[in-house]
């Protein structure tokens, strides 16, 4: 009798089910945003408003220069009109922000993607960083290029730099439209803080997508956020709506994007630039520990 030599096969290996890490679900969600024709519309009407909108209503201001009185001619800010486009770009990057996330439970997606992570709050971080990412370079590109091109549309129409040091009392009798340059005080500043304002928006839309689950729900939500609360606040007593006007979204933007004069009309109503980036960048946390906990708590 012969005896036969049993080899003993290698064992497979583990097939690891649910388990992708915060980067490979980073690099899905990449790949998931750029493959969808409405990201780059989006992304299109934010740098064309943003640079368009904000050169018409500079030529526009500058064309009025002659006429303004004194009163006006203090409250003309050439850094603030040029990132007026921020006004529409808010509401595009806030239905961008929706949209990654409730088009994936409007057409059931949302349950492989959940699958695919050992831990539910990992998609969330990864939508959170990926869609604040994009939107955080684009904006902070489309700000300073709106800024560059704004004040040249300025010095087209016979603007001048002041020179430094200069009063709001030298503005309101020079004879020619201020120019800033982006070394002047505050203009850095306010520029960078309009794409940061941008980005925070969209995160907090991102997360009211997870919240509500819904499109509608969630553009309302945010539009509401941003437009229908301030007018509920305006038709308040004046002190009792005193107390809140400073907390609200669009003076928060107003506040981190108003450099010159300006300032002096809202003194005592708005914060301070900083200050009112850390009041959004709150909101905007708030929405997102709400969205983590509604996440993992509910199902998909």
């Amino acid at each position: 009798m012969t005896t036969a030599t049993v080899t003993a096969a290698p064992p497979l290996p583990a097939i690891d089910h649910g388990h992708a890490g915060l980067g490979n679900q980073v690099v899905s969600e990449w790949t998931k945003l750029r493959s969808v024709r409405s990201t780059w519309i989006c992304l299109a009407v934010v740098v064309v408003a943003g640079i368009g909108l904000s050169a018409l209503v500079s030529n526009i201001e500058a064309g009025r220069w002659t006429h303004l009185g004194l009163v006006d001619r203090a409250q003309f800010d050439p850094v603030r009109f040029s990132q007026t486009g921020e006004f529409i770009s808010q509401f595009v990057v806030g239905v961008l922000g929706a949209l990654i996330v409730t088009s994936e439970y409007a057409t059931g997606s949302i349950r492989t993607t959940l699958s695919t992570t050992s831990k539910r709050t990992t998609v969330l971080s990864a939508k959170l960083i990926v869609i604040g990412a994009v939107i955080f370079i684009v904006s902070e590109v489309t700000a300073f290029i709106s800024f560059f091109v704004s004040q040249a549309v300025l010095l087209a129409h016979g603007g001048k730099a002041l020179p430094a040091g200069s009063t709001i009392l030298d503005q309101l009798h020079s004879a020619t439209i201020p120019v800033v340059g982006i070394a002047s005080d505050g203009a850095v500043r306010a520029v960078f803080l309009c794409g940061v304002y941008l980005t925070l928006l969209t995160l907090l839309a991102c997360a009211l997508g997870f919240v509500l689950r819904h499109t509608a729900g969630a553009i309302s939500a945010f539009v509401g956020f941003l437009l229908v609360l301030p007018l509920v606040v305006s038709i308040l007593p004046s002190s009792f709506s005193g107390s809140f006007e400073r907390y609200l979204p669009s003076n928060l933007g107003l506040a981190m994007i108003l450099v010159t004069s300006r300032k002096t009309d809202f003194a005592g109503v708005l914060l301070t630039p900083w200050v009112a980036a850390g009041v959004l960048a709150a909101y905007a946390a708030a929405a997102v520990v709400l969205a983590g906990v509604l996440l993992v708590r509910r199902d998909a």
